[in-house]
């Protein structure tokens, strides 16, 4: 039997409360593996941001194969699409988006065609063990550091997540943001109340990096 293809698909988010051309900006809020846009980093941000007058969309990704070089360009053409889509709508404002792990990994393609402003909520900057393919932020080559266009993506991680680098996210952006002990998911396992502070700073964070676009 054939293997599933990847299935990305776009929605409007229902708990959006401005109306499509009256909003101060457009979001694509795009999920990691196993860790949808209900979960605490993508809904809380989500929720901030509409409450600051944006409208949100959300990414669903079906049947993602561990092969990560396989689902990425899957989503990066998702996300061409939003974006075409939302400049036919007649949007000519802010766009930015947001994404947790998986999603990180379109960062390079964003910023090289689109040149938007980018969250990137536990980015993969270090290979996932279970990628046989150890796709990552590409931000170090034999030629030096890799530079991207656009506006410096803004960086939340926690520094037990074995995915991230301090140094290399230092390379990359000067918005860079570590929760102390915190994991893949910004969470300290048996410790709720550091969990949850850190969800606050987080989402406070992202508000913060949108108002200033």
């Amino acid at each position: 039997m054939a293997k599933p293809l990847v299935e990305v698909s776009i929605t409007t988010w229902r708990k959006n409360r401005v109306s499509a051309g009256s909003e101060h900006g457009r979001v694509l809020l795009m999920p990691g593996t196993g860790y949808n846009c209900d979960r605490p980093l993508l809904y809380w941000s989500a929720q901030a941001l509409v409450e600051a007058g944006w409208r949100v969309d959300r990414m669903n990704v079906r049947n993602a194969s561990d092969d990560l070089s396989v689902v990425t360009p899957v989503i990066n053409d998702a996300i061409d699409g939003w974006v075409e889509r939302v400049r036919k709508e007649g949007w000519s404002g802010r766009l930015m988006l947001i994404g947790k792990s998986l999603t990180t990994l379109t960062y390079p393609h964003v910023a090289r065609k689109h040149g938007l402003p980018f969250v990137l909520l536990t980015p993969v900057i270090n290979p996932a063990d279970f990628d046989p393919t150890d796709q990552i932020i590409p931000i170090e080559s034999t030629e030096g550091d890799v530079a991207y266009p656009g506006p410096d993506p803004l960086i939340c991680a926690g520094t037990a997540d074995p995915f991230y680098d301090r140094a290399k996210a230092n390379k990359l952006t000067s918005h860079v943001h570590e929760y102390p002990d915190a994991n893949h998911s910004i969470e300290v396992p048996g410790h709720w109340r550091r969990s949850l502070d850190y969800l606050k700073e987080v989402t406070a964070s992202v508000a913060q990096y949108a108002a200033t676009l």
